[in-house]
């Protein structure tokens, strides 16, 4: 028997997908080069600095996603194997990621079995952070 699937709200998914691609404009635009960034470290606080900043955007809609360390690591593993440490055969242009996470958060669209599952999961870890907030323990 399989894990029920939660039940998938059109409002929430544009959320998640402004925060996605919010996340995304922050780590390109201020991203210095590999040279700079070059350490782990650096490229941790870089991260750090620009989720912080989208985090800081969505606490003045009265959503804190900040406390949500899932999402914060989900992101991070993210961007450091496709982008921070990409190998030059890897495409890391604005545009590949921009049309990635839009993808992703596009619910009209017929899609495949792995991008959906991708926006299921990623969807069960933003929601984390309402269900938080709201003390509600599972959105039905």
């Amino acid at each position: 028997m399989t894990a029920p699937r939660p039940i998938i709200i059109k409002d929430r998914v544009e959320i998640y997908k402004d925060f996605a691609l919010n996340l995304l404009y922050y780590i390109h635009y201020y991203y210095l080069d590999n040279v700079t960034l070059g350490k782990d470290c650096d490229i941790y606080n870089h991260f750090s600095w620009c989720y912080n900043k989208v985090c800081d955007e969505f606490k003045k809609e009265e959503l804190d996603f900040s406390k949500n360390n899932e999402l914060k690591d989900y992101y991070y593993i993210y961007y450091y194997q496709q982008f921070y440490t990409a190998t030059d055969s890897q495409d890391t242009t604005l545009k590949y990621f921009e049309s990635f996470w839009k993808n992703i958060f596009e619910i009209e669209k017929h899609k495949n079995k792995n991008i959906i599952n991708v926006l299921i999961d990623l969807y069960g870890v933003y929601d984390k952070t309402i269900n938080q907030e709201k003390n509600i323990l599972e959105i039905v």
